[in-house]
């Protein structure tokens, strides 16, 4: 490993509760609520120090609402740089998008028994394969190492690509991600 890699650091911070509720939602454009916003600030003012000056030398943020408007109001508080990254979007849950577990269970007869048995084998129907959506998070970790190798970069992300990263940093496979709790507005520093 070189020097450059080692001083590459990688926070992961959730999004807060959305106006989604209960509900999955992966691709869906929820907002955060002012509780799910106060969770982010929460967990990253413990994070600046107390000169005033932040953690992280840039912010990375999916495109989805629900993290890019509050990367974009820190970015602007902190005074440093983000940018949007495609890699971090979350998990599609297909025919699931949108309802919540008991709605799932009633219009998709089958398809969240099925998912929870063995999510690799048994997608939601029109929802993306799990091993892809592992790739699109580890390529764009390893693109991150590259483009700030010497950074400290906060992630505003997803409780799935959350997961799938803690599954690639501690050797599990991606069929293991719930194993990792990630709550709203949690921040995983160093987490890379």
């Amino acid at each position: 490993m070189t020097k450059a890699e080692t001083s590459f650091r990688l926070s992961a911070l959730r999004h807060g509760i959305t106006d989604a509720g209960k509900a999955y939602i992966g691709k869906t454009d929820a907002v955060l609520t002012q509780e799910g916003r106060q969770q982010m600030l929460d967990s990253v003012s413990q994070q600046v120090t107390a000169t005033g000056y932040p953690e992280w030398d840039v912010i990375v943020t999916s495109p989805l609402l629900r993290c890019y408007e509050f990367a974009k109001e820190l970015s602007a508080m902190l005074a440093i740089p983000y940018e949007v990254n495609d890699a971090f979007r979350e998990y599609d849950f297909g025919v699931m998008e949108g309802l919540t577990a008991i709605e799932v269970l009633d219009k998709h007869p089958g398809v969240l028994e099925r998912f929870w048995e063995d999510p690799m084998l048994n997608p939601p129907p029109e929802g993306e394969n799990l091993a892809a959506f592992e790739d699109r998070v580890l390529n764009g970790l390893e693109l991150l190492k590259i483009q700030y190798s010497s950074k400290k970069v906060l992630l505003v992300t997803h409780g799935g690509v959350i997961r799938s990263l803690l599954c690639h940093k501690h050797g599990k496979p991606i069929q293991a991600l719930m194993s990792f709790e990630v709550t709203h507005g949690e921040l995983k520093a160093s987490l890379f």
